[in-house]
């Protein structure tokens, strides 16, 4: 154990001295991925303004039958939305469990404190705090709830792990992982997603999951857009054309992707 404490305190302190001495390290991550972040949001744009640039027809049909537009670009909205949502999103890191903890420890004994007062001045004697009070202090405490998620990780009948992280220097749960690039321990980690710029772990696989299914109808609809566009017989230039196909294949890149992630989690 004395080891273990020895090596992690090492690291932590190799790990310090490198973020002395290269300070910008850590903010050409964060620009870079922020980067990335501007770089999705204008590839969207990019490919729903082209189609309806390059197809006088979509144009026309707008007109005849807005709704038709209007749902595509509303779906095209909430998947921006979902975007920002999920990038912006925590995935749940063990440190915050940790302080949720810390929290709800404190308020325990502070209402057990207040609550033995009362009883002493009362009747004389001590009373400690019935299980419904108990349960009622948690239902009042916003972190209960979450580590209740973290307490659930452990399988029934089994005890804290002792697995202790050599960089966090915290007690990881079962399925926790540390993450190099967030630089924290992430609660049932599953990966770290570049294009999110986030870790995706215990509080935001639903939300990925969503965007993963919204962007997955977004680009089958845009690819049949774009098919619509270049089996028109309307008299197109050639260059119209190549781009049609140049956006298509890579429209069609995206969508396996997506598909791929959509059919094996």
């Amino acid at each position: 154990m004395a080891d273990a404490d020895l090596r992690a305190t090492s690291i932590r302190e190799v790990r310090e001295k490198i973020s002395e001495l290269c300070p910008s390290v850590a903010e050409r991550a964060k620009r870079s991925s922020w980067g990335l972040k501007a770089l999705l949001l204008l590839l969207h744009v990019v490919f729903v303004g082209t189609v309806f640039v390059l197809d006088p027809t979509l144009v026309r049909r707008t007109r005849e039958e807005p709704w038709y537009t209007a749902a595509y670009l509303v779906l095209l909205l909430v998947t921006l939305v979902q975007y920002i949502l999920a990038s912006g999103s925590s995935p749940g890191y063990v440190i915050d469990a940790m302080r949720a903890g810390s929290e709800l420890h404190a308020t325990f004994i502070n209402t057990s404190m207040i609550s033995k007062r009362q009883s002493t001045s009362k009747n004389g004697s001590l009373t400690p705090i019935s299980r419904n009070q108990l349960e009622r202090l948690n239902s009042r405490t916003n972190s209960s709830s979450w580590l209740q998620q973290v307490m659930n990780l452990y399988p029934p009948g089994s005890s804290s792990r002792d697995w202790t992280c050599p960089y966090c220097n915290v007690i990881q749960p079962p399925r926790s992982k540390h993450c190099h690039d967030c630089d924290k321990c992430v609660l049932q980690f599953d990966h770290h997603c570049v294009w999110l710029g986030t870790c995706i772990g215990l509080k935001n696989h639903c939300r990925f999951w969503w965007y993963i299914f919204e962007e997955t109808i977004l680009s089958v609809w845009t690819v049949v857009l774009y098919i619509s566009f270049l089996r028109s017989d309307n008299d197109k230039e050639w260059w119209k054309d190549f781009l049609g196909i140049i956006l298509l294949a890579a429209l069609i890149f995206c969508l396996i992707f997506f598909a791929s992630i959509v059919a094996f989690p």
